[in-house]
């Protein structure tokens, strides 16, 4: 009722509400392992973590003693104990930010320049501490001795140290009123300018002393427009979503987890995936987020066969997992971009069925599996160099080479990638003729640069029908019901009329077959003069694989001339191309252009096979 009173876009925010309600319930049982606990702490880690254990890799910290604040000139050197987190009080200072005592990483490096730029770099970040919350226990003079003996130190080639201090023999963290300052300091930005008192916590749906009202959590906001569009004032947010400080330290907690341990790279951008429950049975939660815990710390490797986004390895784990694969539990996929201090969402995917994924794993292997033969790419020993066999195998890392582009080294994503990931994930239907532009573009780019890679564009054109065919079968073009007309386990056939009695969905019309025909003969005449010139100097009549219905009329008179020149009759296949072709032309140009490339590439494959078989039926003979 208080959403609504507000005047809250419902359908904005439900799914965040959800993501935070999740979040909380996995925080609850992260907070309980060990490995974990520091995360819930204002305090953290200085050093990278290797994995989930108490291994570690062995650090140094220097310190300098204050006495009664009179500063020892000589450091210390002692190794860093983990289990001091709470006295070091360290937080990484973001941007040009400070830490609030004045405890810092700082690097040492072999160049003296470099190592004394460095040493400069934090002696001033020690002087913004002291500055900005009014310390009193180092001076500017005292500043300049502890740079000169940092400058004389003689450390460890190119490695990190925590540099800190203590005072009158203690760390900063063993003082309460430090310990206060990092409280404070470290939520203060949910309640500072937004808390009430005595309100039920929207999260845990019990009463709370005091609640908070600017809960940030995984790029949501109660300054979002969705929550302000009919005058919110946001000082008033904890009416709007309360949250007891418990709930939001947990929150704060799970969510540094989440970005540390779960995310992974994806070509410039951030993605996760979370178990998001539907039910509110505590020991299920803490069983399945244990399990979920342990598969995704599961060292990813190169082979992508049981991935379907590029790298994780979770997804598929999910759906082996009789726990994670329950109906009670659903997955959210967030792909993000960090900016800085921002957030930047690309894409939320929740509520995810394990069914949906399961799904998608077993129409990727059937898929993968039946195209193999033509996908593959089989490299021959060479020399010293050993040979081996490239797999193709479906995924977003192939997919994006369709939807993307680079600037430099960066990857830039067409909004239609967000896209084939929302159909792939919730059976959303794609635009099929926005598909074939995308996989044609690239087909002819590589096209027209194959003098410099022969290869690539005969390789893009079999891996996009490949990805056709995987978009095909989970159903996602409108108006196109996928008709399975082979058996499961069938390989893709490598004779012409059986490759399009194989696939009855794509051929749909007397006219694409005919299409694709005249692709499979004006390659004929390419191998024919390849074999007597070098070259294929009816590529010219082509237009770059510009196709369109006046084309094709154009193409198939002069093909069947030339054939004739190299004293080659096709009867039957050019009687049915002249049949075909009569029939109306319902097809746009890319899709005429694609079906006739196709065509080209399929009968490069369609006489290797028949080159095997022959050879294997002499080898019979003999």
């Amino acid at each position: 009722y208080f959403l609504y009173i507000w005047g809250i876009d419902f359908d904005n925010i439900e799914s965040p509400l959800k993501m935070i309600r999740s979040l909380y319930k996995i925080g609850k049982v992260f907070k309980e392992l060990p490995a974990y606990q520091e995360y819930f702490k204002p305090y953290k880690h200085p050093f990278p973590r290797y994995g989930q254990t108490d291994k570690e890799i062995e650090h140094n910290i220097i310190y300098f003693n204050i006495n009664q604040q009179q500063l020892d000139p000589s450091p210390i050197i002692e190794v860093f104990r983990p289990d001091w987190i709470n006295k070091y009080l360290f937080r990484p200072a973001k941007a040009r930010a400070t830490n609030l005592v004045p405890t810092f990483l700082f690097h040492y490096d072999v160049n003296e320049d470099k190592y004394k730029d460095n040493i400069k770099k934090v002696v001033d970040r020690i002087k913004a501490s002291l500055k900005n919350y009014k310390h009193t226990f180092l001076s500017t003079e005292d500043l300049k001795i502890v740079s000169e003996q940092l400058c004389q130190l003689e450390l460890k080639k190119d490695n990190r140290y925590l540099l800190t201090f203590k005072l009158d023999g203690k760390y900063f963290g063993e003082y309460n009123v430090y310990h206060q300052l990092f409280e404070k300091e470290a939520y203060g930005k949910y309640y500072r300018n937004s808390k009430g008192n005595d309100h039920l916590c929207a999260v845990t749906y019990e009463q709370s002393a005091e609640v908070w009202g600017r809960i940030d959590t995984l790029g949501f906001a109660v300054t979002d427009k969705s929550f302000s569009r009919s005058g919110f004032n946001t000082k008033l947010s904890y009416k709007m979503f309360p949250a007891s400080p418990e709930a939001v330290k947990i929150l704060e907690g799970t969510k540094s987890i989440v970005l540390n341990q779960f995310s992974h790279s994806f070509y410039g951008l951030k993605y996760f995936v979370l178990p998001h429950f539907i039910i509110d049975a505590p020991k299920i939660i803490k069983k399945a987020t244990k399990e979920f815990l342990d598969k995704q710390i599961t060292p990813i490797t190169d082979d992508h066969s049981n991935s379907i986004i590029y790298t994780e390895a979770i997804l598929h784990q999910i759906i082996e997992s009789s726990t994670l694969s329950t109906n009670d539990i659903y997955y959210d996929l967030f792909f993000y971009q960090p900016n800085n201090a921002q957030f930047l969402i690309k894409i939320h995917l929740s509520d995810v069925l394990p069914s949906r994924l399961k799904h998608l794993f077993d129409v990727k292997k059937v898929i993968e599996q039946r195209y193999q033969k033509i996908t593959q790419i089989i490299v021959k020993p060479k020399g010293k160099r050993a040979g081996k066999t490239i797999i193709f195998y479906i995924n977003f890392g192939k997919i994006k080479d369709y939807f993307s582009h680079k600037v430099k080294t960066d990857t830039i994503f067409q909004p239609y990638f967000f896209k084939v990931l929302e159909a792939v994930f919730y059976s959303n239907y794609l635009q099929e003729k926005q598909i074939l532009v995308a996989f044609f573009k690239r087909i002819q780019q590589a096209f027209k640069n194959r003098h410099e890679d022969a290869f690539l564009w005969k390789q893009i054109t079999k891996e996009s029908f490949t990805l056709y065919q995987f978009f095909l079968h989970l159903n996602l073009f409108k108006n196109k019901s996928f008709m399975e007309s082979s058996k499961p386990n069938e390989h893709v056939s490598l004779t012409r009329e059986q490759f399009i009695e194989q696939h009855p969905t794509f051929f749909d019309t007397a006219y694409k077959k005919g299409v694709f025909m005249l692709g499979c003969l004006t390659q004929i005449l390419l191998g024919k003069q390849y074999k007597k010139l070098n070259s294929e100097p009816f590529t010219k009549q082509l237009n770059s694989l510009n196709i369109d219905e006046k084309q094709i009329q154009k193409i198939l008179p002069k093909l069947i001339n030339k054939l004739r020149e190299y004293d080659t009759r096709i009867m039957v296949l050019e009687g049915q191309i002249a049949q075909y072709i009569m029939h109306p032309c319902t097809l746009a140009k890319v899709e005429i252009s694609y079906v006739f490339t196709l065509g080209m590439i399929m009968q490069t494959e369609f006489n290797k096979a028949y080159k095997a078989s022959q050879q294997e039926d002499q080898e019979q003979t003999s």
